[in-house]
């Protein structure tokens, strides 16, 4: 026992026990004993974490390192780029700059957000033959004119043209003076049409006169066609029900008169309506709206209503009917009834004394040129067919409201009454061929006597 442990001892230690004999055997055996205290152990983990912060913090490093190296890199190629193109624009800003035309080709700034101011500072060139159109003579004398030229910087009209007396008296300056007098009695008249709510029809949507030009009128009453079937114009009677998801914003009078005509009725359509289609087992169809027809055209089903297209607007007030109506009162206001507001034209009425009926006057002050026309030359000479006709040369400066496109559904109107839209005019009947000077041996020219015409000059 004790050489066992003497043994051990020296395994441990590391000495060799003396060998007394050399008889003796000695078995080696292996133990192991974990000797470490337990801070050792927590010494030891505490360094594997420390060694794993350590590695991740590294790696953190590394990469947080290439991030900055890619956006410097990417900042670097944005600075190149923004420079080059500072560099292409300075170029091209200098191109630009060397056109002598520049003023021509750059566009006002902020254009966009001010494209209906711009349109409503547009002129209407065309509102000139409106009014030249119910000043020059419609009768057997004749106004005509060879040559027009418009200022529309200045508003003002420069015209040559000639008279020829046509009916007695036979003296064409007459014909002058009555143009100059038709000129300074001329007035305009421009407004908006509303619906039966006072809502404001679009300009669109109201035809004011025919394919002639010729405004429509009865009597002495102008009116205008409501085209319902244009984008953005429908409208339905006062009091009927708007189908679920349509978008009808106006409104007429049941009693007014309207034009009606057939319209075929796609299945999208009856839906926008609101009319519900059902089939049954036996394929017949039956519509929620009686009034939609259902045709068999060539074994497909086909849907059909009496629709109404277009709605007559009076742009005359119908004093009488209007007014006993209880649509019209006294001083002029209307309502209840789709029509025109005049910005020049107001009318008035005063009941007449042991009558129920009322007088009503008109007033407007919307002079086209309000100064009239000024003739600066006249003269004696002969027309392309020989005749003996008055020359002049004349200027005239129209009222600026005129001309002005933000001023819609625009009218001039003549001293008779008469009446012309800005939409379209016959124009070919108030130009001709200028005419030509006395000759030096045209003795009936020079001293103004009758000419093969019949007309008797008087004239300068």
């Amino acid at each position: 026992m004790k050489e066992w442990f003497d043994g051990l001892i020296a395994k441990f230690t590391g000495k060799k026990g003396e060998q007394k004999s050399a008889l003796i055997t000695t078995v080696a055996t292996t133990y192991e004993i974990n000797l470490v205290p337990e801070v050792k152990a927590q010494m030891i983990r505490a360094q594997k974490i420390r060694n794993l912060v350590l590695y991740i913090c590294i790696m953190v490093s590394v990469i947080s390192v290439g991030v900055v190296l890619v956006l410097f890199g990417v900042k670097s190629g944005q600075d190149i780029a923004i420079h080059n193109q500072d560099k292409r624009l300075e170029t091209m800003s200098a191109k630009l700059m060397g056109y002598e035309e520049l003023g021509d080709l750059v566009t006002i700034q902020n254009q966009l957000s001010r494209l209906e101011a711009i349109a409503d500072n547009k002129t209407v060139l065309s509102r000139v033959f409106g009014a030249l159109g119910v000043m020059l003579s419609q009768g057997e004398d004749y106004v005509k004119l060879s040559e027009l030229r418009v200022d529309l910087e200045n508003y003002t009209l420069r015209m040559e043209g000639q008279t020829d007396a046509r009916v007695s008296p036979l003296i064409d300056y007459r014909v002058l003076e009555a143009f100059k007098k038709s000129a300074a009695l001329t007035k305009y008249d421009y407004g908006r049409y509303v619906d039966v709510n006072g809502n404001e029809i679009p300009t669109w949507c109201m035809k004011e006169s025919d394919e002639n030009g010729q405004a429509y009128r009865v009597g002495d009453s102008y009116y205008a066609w409501w085209d319902l079937t244009s984008e953005g114009c429908a409208a339905l009677p006062l009091g009927e029900m708007v189908p679920e998801g349509s978008d009808i914003e106006f409104f007429y009078n049941s009693e007014s008169e309207v034009e009606v005509a057939e319209q075929e009725m796609s299945y999208e359509d009856l839906e926008s309506a609101g009319v519900k289609v059902e089939v049954d087992e036996e394929g017949n169809t039956t519509l929620s709206d009686e009034k939609i027809e259902i045709r068999d055209v060539e074994g497909e089903t086909k849907f059909y209503r009496t629709a109404v297209v277009r709605v007559k607007v009076w742009r005359t007030p119908q004093f009488t009917a209007w007014h006993n109506g209880g649509l019209m009162e006294l001083d002029g206001a209307i309502s209840g009834i789709e029509h025109f507001e005049s910005e020049c034209t107001k009318y008035s009425g005063q009941m007449v004394s042991g009558s129920a009926t009322a007088k009503w006057t008109s007033t407007n002050e919307c002079m086209i040129a309000p100064d009239g026309l000024t003739v600066t030359d006249s003269s004696n000479g002969r027309d392309e067919s020989d005749n003996l006709v008055l020359k002049f040369t004349a200027t005239m400066k129209v009222e600026p409201a005129f001309f002005a496109f933000q001023n819609k559904h625009m009218i001039a109107i003549g001293p008779m009454g008469q009446n012309v839209t800005d939409s379209y005019v016959q124009i070919g009947n108030m130009f001709t061929q200028e005419a030509r000077e006395c000759g030096e041996n045209d003795t009936e020219c020079l001293t103004n006597s009758t000419n093969t015409g019949g007309s008797t000059q008087n004239g300068n």
